[in-house]
């Protein structure tokens, strides 16, 4: 899987086409959408289009389980058919990752699995994982004896750290992380967009965490969080619509030292950002 991918979440689908063309043009490799995003046909729409060959970049794409405070929750076939419509919207015969997104259905985590597992045998995914997995969640796979995942996508950023348990389990496992949301901590990370949990005092704090070390680099607090994250091993989504941003976010060709490492790991606030009310997936049964 490509280090870098492109991520959509908050792109609408009558803009994410010229995002993506504009990508897959600048040499992304990798395209994150997911059913919620609403998106998946405007994604399709600049494949159809492209100019490189479908097995030349990766898609990843999400079905949507159910949420917390609505007791619909999808089932084994629902879980099939969801994987059925993403393709047709992404006019793509096969996914190469598909992700349950969340753990919030306890009771059907495990039929849903089951039906990704299905997906997988039938050669319309190439891989399957989870996304806002905890170690309890990724267990109830284990315990049942079926595949294990091969990646787990969650929020990571130096405010919202793996936990340490999680991340030793991932690696006995073989669990690739895949982190979302590496630039929460910049001031205008996801501005007046519900989907933003930071407290107010950081919202309106007018210092940019980290710039002091960007500036050693010569390069942006961004591209300092991407390659941070890239440097520990966790591949990337970046979310942007400006071509400028996009050519930006793939100029990480620098390297940070061990001591500035250890400064921005050092920064855990233990804090989910990226949902509503400081609501944190990962804690959930």
């Amino acid at each position: 899987m490509p280090m870098v991918g492109l991520g959509t979440w908050l792109i609408s689908n009558d803009e994410v086409s010229r995002v993506v063309t504009d990508a897959l043009d600048l040499g992304y490799k990798h395209i994150d959408t997911a059913q919620i995003y609403q998106n998946e046909s405007g994604i399709g729409e600049a494949i159809s289009k492209a100019s490189i060959d479908r097995d030349k970049f990766f898609i990843t794409t999400k079905m949507w389980p159910g949420m917390v405070g609505d007791e619909t929750f999808q089932d084994f076939k629902g879980a099939l058919n969801a994987c059925d419509q993403s393709l047709q919207m992404l006019q793509s015969d096969y996914i190469d990752l598909y992700l349950i997104h969340n753990p919030f259905g306890k009771d059907h985590r495990l039929e849903q699995w089951e039906a990704l597992v299905e997906l997988q045998k039938q050669g319309k995914v190439k891989d399957i994982g989870v996304s806002n997995y905890n170690i309890k969640h990724i267990e109830e796979i284990e315990h049942a004896n079926l595949p294990m995942p091969v990646a787990n996508q969650i929020e990571i950023h130096p405010y919202h750290m793996i936990p340490d348990a999680l991340q030793s389990y991932m690696m006995k496992h073989n669990i690739l992380p895949i982190a979302y949301s590496t630039l929460a901590p910049l001031p205008n990370w996801r501005k007046d967009s519900r989907w933003n949990s930071k407290p107010e005092a950081m919202k309106n704090d007018p210092s940019i965490p980290f710039l002091e070390v960007a500036k050693k680099y010569n390069i942006s607090v961004a591209q300092l969080l991407l390659k941070w994250s890239l440097q520990n091993g966790w591949p990337i989504l970046p979310k942007t619509t400006s071509k400028e941003r996009l050519k930006e976010n793939l100029d990480l060709d620098f390297t940070i030292s061990s001591e500035d490492m250890n400064h921005l790991s050092n920064s855990n606030k233990a804090q989910s950002l990226a949902w509503q009310e400081k609501f944190d997936p990962l804690d959930v049964d």
